[in-house]
């Protein structure tokens, strides 16, 4: 093999194992969808809707648009689903 193959293929070993060890955050994008509350004033996760004491005036929108409403979030469920969390930067590309 060439000198530059070899380095081509090292640089390329080197990229990839930074690419699972260096963490970035990962977290809902603001098109995330929820479900907010108008008459409490919440928003919930789609996961944690089932669970959440919701009144009947409710609609579906983005995450943005509920943080920018000012609505909190209904439960821990919805924290947690939410959340943003550190992962892989590899892992994190493909998820």
């Amino acid at each position: 093999m060439k000198k530059g193959t070899i380095a081509l293929i090292g640089g390329a070993v080197v990229l990839l194992i930074l690419g699972f060890v260096i963490p970035v955050s990962v977290g809902p994008s603001e098109d995330a969808r929820v479900v907010i509350d108008h008459t409490k004033k919440v928003y919930s996760a789609p996961a944690c809707f089932d669970q959440a004491d919701l009144t009947n005036n409710l609609e579906e929108t983005t995450l943005a648009q509920a943080r920018q409403l000012s609505y909190l979030s209904e439960s821990s469920c919805t924290d947690q689903e939410l959340a943003t969390e550190r992962k892989p930067f590899l892992i994190a590309i493909f998820q």
